[in-house]
């Protein structure tokens, strides 16, 4: 559970460059971090049982759900769980904005250690040393151009021992997909120390490696997935009235629910308010705050999604923000392909729209909602 003391540091997780330890920090109960340790997670414990027993089993897990519902939380504190009782290593590698094979097997391979680099040799053209990555200190990895993306990346798993592998968002690769799952499914097949978890929506890439898995062996063993929702409202309100009674945070019941009722109930958004409410002690203000940083969020988000589409599909987003029909959508001038599309991509990457029993498409989460409201009609105007 978030909050609690730390009887332990878990195992250190790999980033290529040895680094002086610091202190570490214990987290409080509402931390922007990723937890790391499964007793620094809340209403979790049935998906962190599930995935120690799938690494055991030897199995990739795939954690999937929307952003800010906890999936890296979850998978290292599970890892880390699983490294420090088999005596193994952690490598997270954040996927997030990486869109091609070649890349992220360019960041993967920069959160190796030396040695292993230094037996791959030939693939590589430069190693840079960073003093400030989001991770800390580490290296930065070019292969040579003529370096074939996938021989490099399997040649390097394959000499990793005991480790576990965190394929952080990683439905962002989009080009070369089947060159990546081949590659980690010949080194999964072949070295049996190295564990890999994913993180991630269904959509892209996620679902496309358990398409592939089930029909082609030669992509390796189909993964077993922990799907991952928002809280249900009273675990939500026991995570708020929680983490405001370990910190010493005076609280009203009227404002868990009004926090609430404004953020829904994704972890992130409420951590978010929590770690707000912490600071400034004061209900109106924190949530003012939250809500202000969470729709920016996730309009960035909605407008990522937009990039490249037509005006209309802005259209067929705001009508959502009050709940539309099929009928009422189709009638922005979107064509059926492009707003079957665009409606794919909303309920299955990021789980935000739902349908009702009336065919009503409506966006479950309410910051969602005031983000949908305030996307613009014309491309790069507010």
């Amino acid at each position: 559970m978030w909050g609690q003391s730390l009887s332990r540091n878990p195992p250190e997780v790999l980033r290529g460059v040895s680094m002086p330890r610091s202190k570490r920090r214990t987290p409080l109960f509402f931390d922007q971090r990723p937890r790391t340790l499964p007793e620094q997670l809340f209403g979790r414990e049935e998906e962190v049982e599930k995935l120690f027993r799938a690494l055991e089993a030897g199995s990739w897990v795939a954690v999937l759900g929307p952003r800010m519902v906890g999936k890296t939380s979850l998978a290292l504190a599970g890892a880390n769980e699983f490294a420090r009782k088999k005596d193994y290593n952690v490598v997270l590698v954040d996927l997030r904005d990486t869109e091609t094979f070649r890349e992220a097997t360019e960041k993967i391979l920069s959160r190796l250690p030396r040695s292993v680099l230094n037996s791959i040799s030939e693939y590589i053209s430069r190693i840079s040393e960073v003093s400030a990555t989001k991770g800390g200190l580490g290296l930065t990895v070019k292969l040579k151009k003529s370096a074939p993306a996938r021989r490099a990346l399997s040649d390097a798993l394959f000499r990793v021992r005991d480790t576990i592998l965190i394929l952080d968002e990683v439905q962002g690769i989009q080009q070369g997909v089947p060159h990546f799952l081949k590659a980690l499914g010949a080194v999964f097949n072949e070295n049996p120390s190295l564990q890999i978890i994913f993180t991630g929506s269904y959509s892209g890439v996620v679902r496309r490696l358990f398409e592939a898995t089930y029909s082609d062996e030669s992509y390796g063993r189909p993964p077993i997935s922990i799907m991952l929702s928002p809280w249900k409202e009273p675990v939500a309100e026991d995570f708020l009235r929680t983490g405001f009674e370990k910190l010493g945070v005076p609280y009203e019941e009227w404002e868990i629910r009004d926090a609430i009722r404004n953020l829904g109930t994704l972890p992130g958004w409420l951590n978010l308010y929590g770690v707000k409410r912490y600071v400034e002690r004061n209900h109106e203000r924190a949530l003012k705050m939250a809500v202000r940083d969470a729709v920016k969020e996730a309009k960035s988000e909605l407008e990522n999604i937009l990039r490249g589409r037509s005006p209309k599909a802005r259209e067929v987003v705001r009508l959502l923000a009050f709940g539309a029909s099929w009928s009422d959508l189709i009638k922005t001038g979107i064509s059926e392909d492009a707003l079957s599309r665009l409606l794919g991509i909303l309920t299955e990457e990021l789980f935000i729209l739902s349908k009702d029993e009336m065919g009503i498409y409506y966006f479950a989460d309410p910051v969602y909602r005031k983000a949908a409201m305030n996307i613009s009609l014309v491309v790069g105007s507010e």
